[in-house]
């Protein structure tokens, strides 16, 4: 299972980033985890316009964890 993180960073001034943890997850699969970053990153003007999208991670849960 994979949990989708997106890094955010302000337009104006890009040292100040934040990371969006999905809340959408977890995934069974590391590519519908990454549409899903893909996702995210195309809706986040809706949300948050001053800001943009720079990078996004797939990170894998350990065997065995449940949410």
């Amino acid at each position: 299972m994979f949990e989708a993180f997106v890094l955010v960073c302000l337009i104006s001034d890009p040292t100040t980033c934040h990371t969006l943890e999905d809340i959408e997850g977890p995934y069974p699969s590391r590519n519908i985890c990454t549409q899903r970053a893909y996702q995210i990153a195309s809706e986040l003007p809706s949300y948050l316009p001053m800001y943009i999208a720079k990078q996004y991670m797939c990170m894998e849960q350990p065997k065995g964890t449940n949410i």
